[in-house]
Formats: structure tokens, sequence, C-alpha cells
């Protein structure tokens, strides 16, 4: 039995899975549909920073760049729908979710609270229908450092 954890970084596409044991020691790690790492982001996770150790892994859920999930991702139409609490036009919404690959979608349920930390900001701004956030890819803009 092993203990999940997925990060998603926003200097690179796909997904990091960390696997531990029952006594926190790594027992796996695997690239997801990711890019090839830069020199500089090898250099920088495997010199200090790679959690061979599970209570290590709160080293990453501290970095702004990184999202970091524990547990298996359930990649379910509503588990979006749910999340992202706009619910207009599920027909349009559901067309665009089912378009999506794995990893897109997990970046996409990961980038909602970034996306409504930006309309906090700009109170003026009506959210996106979820339709309309899937096939623009707003996950992948920049929203923390949107003025």
């Amino acid at each position: 039995m092993t203990k999940d954890y997925h990060v998603i970084g926003s200097s690179f596409t796909g997904v990091m899975v960390f696997k531990y044991c029952l006594n926190g020691l790594l027992t796996s790690f695997e690239l997801r549909d990711a890019d090839q790492l830069s020199e500089k982001q090898v250099d920088w996770l495997f010199s200090s920073n790679f959690p061979y150790k599970e209570i290590q892994i709160n080293y990453l859920k501290a970095i702004k760049n990184f999202t970091v999930t524990e547990g298996s991702f359930d990649l379910s139409f509503d588990t979006f729908w749910n999340a992202y609490k706009h619910k207009l036009k599920r027909v349009m919404a559901e067309k665009a979710w089912s378009k999506l690959s794995d990893v897109d979608k997990i970046a996409a349920i990961a980038g909602i609270k970034h996306y409504d930390g930006y309309l906090n900001r700009k109170r003026n701004v009506e959210k996106a229908h979820a339709s309309t956030y899937l096939n623009q890819r707003y996950w992948e803009d920049e929203w923390g450092s949107a003025a």
C-alpha cells in the first residue's frame, strides 16, 4: 500500500508523481506526460529538494509555483463541475472536458483556485463559463501575477 502525491508546476507541463510506503519512504517517482525538465530544474529537484521522505513533500506544498494533491485524482467531469462552482452550460463544458488529456484535467482542476483568486481581486470581472475556461485553457494563464 502506498500514499500518492501529484505535483503540478507552473514552469513545466505534466505531473510529478511521488509514491511513499507506510513508513514514509519514497517507493517510486514518475514524470507523467511531462516535457523534459530543464537542466536547471533537474539540478534544483535532485540536489537537495527531492522529497525522498513523505514529510518532505510539505516543502513542495509551500512553494507557490507548485500545486500538490494527495491521493489519486478523480478526473470525472462532476469533480470539475463541482469545483468550478459556476454551473451554466453543462453540456458544452462536458464536451470540452472530454477532449482534455488526464494531465490537462488535473491542471484544469488545480487552476480553478488561482483563477478564483484573480476574480476575487477583480470584483468587476465575471467568471467565465466552464466551457470557456476549458476551451481557452484558462489554467495556463498567470492569474497570480495579473494586476
